[in-house]
């Protein structure tokens, strides 16, 4: 087929780049190979198409169903189940070269605003997160939990035949769901509760058809949680994101304090960086869900800054043997002196817990981070001779 331009146009994808990537990647691990086992041909090729029209506005959607019925037709299955593998490693390569998803350019009265960042507030937040569950619903992320809409056949998801009642059952209140009538009303703790538990609930399908019986729909089928909650995350957090809310959906589909700007990388790298000791990692992850948790109150973040002082106590000769002997004195003077490690009647008690505590825990977990690079490559070294 050999390799050429992919027509998207100046569309964005619907996805984040990096998500494309990943789902690519599957899809050609997965395509069909002779021997036992092997994946069904016609499955896998509607899961490619069904992941075209979710994610690409042009160009990949209009080739792939030449490129595949065209081998049906003539019978080469396997033939056009390589020829199709070739295809998405080619698109795989060209996914750096398309535009990502982007917020609209400003409009006139936010231009003349000048630097001042325009952020949503609950009310706003709220109306547009029911915007992306609209959109996402309307892909069949929804179906799993609340059920197949059908003119002659509905079917109900997980929550039962009134998932409306499920959710209020769940939050322990009404006058939620649907989101699209409720989210005037919305108070913070109702976006936050709702944004959560529809985290638990996404599935993202892998195949669908139309069904045109009296004009019905699209159907969804092969439900994918793993990928469903990623892509539900990336939409919501695009929301959080432009509010004054300070919170965004984390990993595991629960909100968390967003980090301070610029600090995003290292909270990343240092929970997956090499642990020194056998108990790191875990206590790590603990106290940075313990600092960051949307409900932390300022006990919980000292106690997550008293977490990090013990991790660093532990790599105490570490720390003296690369940080200026003074420097690493007074990452434990910190902890000990000003109230946060130990409760002494002489220990220094008036400042700001919310900026201080924020500032030691991003310190501390810097040195971690520091530690974690110099341990591994050291290791690498020792390795290497």
């Amino acid at each position: 087929m050999g390799v050429h331009p992919f027509l998207v146009g100046p569309t964005p994808l619907r996805w984040p780049a990096d998500l494309v990537v990943t789902e690519l990647d599957r899809l050609i691990a997965a395509a069909p190979a002779d021997g036992p086992g092997a994946a069904d041909p016609h499955l896998w090729g509607q899961e490619v198409e069904h992941f075209l029209r979710e994610v690409f506005p042009a160009g990949p959607v209009e080739e792939w169903p030449a490129l595949w019925s065209s081998g049906w037709e003539q019978g080469h299955d396997r033939a056009v189940s390589g020829a199709g593998t070739r295809w998405l490693r080619e698109l795989r390569s060209a996914v750096d070269t398309m535009p990502e998803p982007r917020s609209r350019p400003a409009y006139w009265t936010e231009r003349r605003a000048g630097d001042l960042p325009r952020t949503r507030g609950t009310r706003e937040s709220a109306a547009a997160v029911a915007d992306a569950v609209a959109d996402l619903e309307q892909a069949g992320y929804l179906v799993w939990a609340f059920g197949q809409a059908c003119v002659d056949r509905p079917v109900a998801g997980v929550l039962g035949e009134d998932p409306a009642e499920a959710v209020h059952s769940a939050l322990g209140r009404v006058g939620l769901w649907p989101i699209a009538v409720h989210h005037t009303s919305y108070t913070l703790d109702d976006l936050a509760d709702v944004i959560e538990f529809l985290a638990d609930q996404v599935r993202r399908p892998t195949r669908s058809y139309l069904h045109d019986y009296a004009g019905c729909g699209r159907h969804f089928d092969g439900f994918d949680a793993v990928r469903g909650v990623q892509v539900y995350r990336a939409r919501i957090n695009a929301v959080l994101r432009s509010s004054d809310l300070g919170v965004e959906l984390g990993e595991h589909g629960r909100l968390v304090q967003t980090t301070p700007p610029g600090l995003g990388d290292l909270v990343t790298d240092a929970l997956g960086g090499s642990s020194v000791h056998a108990a790191d990692a875990a206590e790590l992850a603990h106290a940075v869900a313990r600092f960051r948790a949307r409900e932390a109150t300022e006990l919980d973040r000292r106690h997550a800054v008293i977490a990090l002082a013990g991790i660093l106590e532990r790599r105490r000769g570490l720390v003296s043997e690369h940080l200026l002997q003074k420097d690493a004195g007074a990452l434990f003077t910190i902890a000990n002196t000003y109230g946060i490690r130990h409760q002494k009647a002489d220990q220094r008690i008036e400042y700001e817990p919310q900026l201080y505590l924020e500032w030691v825990f991003y310190l501390y977990l810097g040195v971690i981070h520091l530690t974690n690079r110099i341990v591994a490559e050291q290791q690498q070294e020792r390795e290497e001779q």
